[in-house]
């Protein structure tokens, strides 16, 4: 790989939690190893690129959904590709509902979704809001800010993590990971705060672990106090 191709869905319509963020986080850790960053914006109607080698959506209303929900269809079967060849995807919140199998809407209508994860949302009346941190199965603590309604259903995936402290998908686990790829209802940005998923999703891309360099050593820094600061105001530890 001579550049690294990330590609943004929708930025425009989903992306009103910071989520833009992560996309910035990515191509920064990249070039601070030495690797040529490409960032492509995707835009309903538009073309895909040939090639990607890791997707992100972000967050958005559902409005922002209905808008681009007709595109999200017609991509589908490159997305889904593009997955199955190992392509690492970070999709949050609301980019999730719609990468999954189906969203619910609050009046009962069902959209379907992209079928990249495995995973069904309802929307409710009722809106989650604050501070969450997450374990992941390796014991690595994740921290962020969540704002949504959505219950959402694991079908046969396994979650991103269990939650310490928020709601997550239904008040026990958070996300979801399909292979190298993860969707999350964590805002904050996500990868900002949260520094190893990014290079997670990093090695996944170059195929190779990833060396720390002085800019991500001083960088992760202020992340984990950003983190600590979350888990000492929900009363956890990380």
């Amino acid at each position: 790989m001579t550049v690294l191709r990330i590609l943004h869905l929708y930025p425009a319509e989903l992306g009103i939690n910071g989520d833009a963020g992560n996309v910035l986080a990515l191509a920064e850790r990249a070039r601070w190893r030495g690797v040529e960053v490409d960032v492509v914006t995707h835009a309903p109607g538009a073309e895909l690129p040939a090639s990607a080698d890791i997707v992100h959506i972000g967050s958005g209303p559902l409005s922002a959904q209905r808008a681009v929900h007709d595109d999200v269809l017609r991509i589908a079967p490159r997305l889904r590709q593009w997955r199955d060849a190992g392509v690492p995807f970070v999709a949050i919140a609301g980019g999730w509902q719609l990468l999954g199998t189906q969203l619910e809407t609050p009046d009962g209508e069902v959209l379907a979704g992209a079928a990249v994860f495995p995973s069904r949302a309802a929307l409710g009346g009722k809106r989650h809001v604050g501070e969450i941190v997450v374990r992941l199965a390796d014991g690595t603590t994740i921290a962020g800010f969540e704002n949504h309604s959505a219950r959402t259903v694991l079908d046969g995936a396994e979650p991103l993590g269990r939650v310490v402290r928020g709601t997550g998908n239904d008040g026990s686990v958070e996300g979801v990971v399909v292979g190298s790829s993860i969707g999350t209802h964590l805002h904050g940005p996500l990868l900002p705060m949260n520094p190893v998923l990014a290079d997670r999703l990093l090695s996944a891309a170059l195929r190779g672990e990833l060396p720390p360099v002085p800019q991500t050593e001083r960088v992760d820094r202020y992340a984990t106090n950003a983190r600590r600061a979350i888990a000492d105001r929900l009363g956890v530890s990380l």
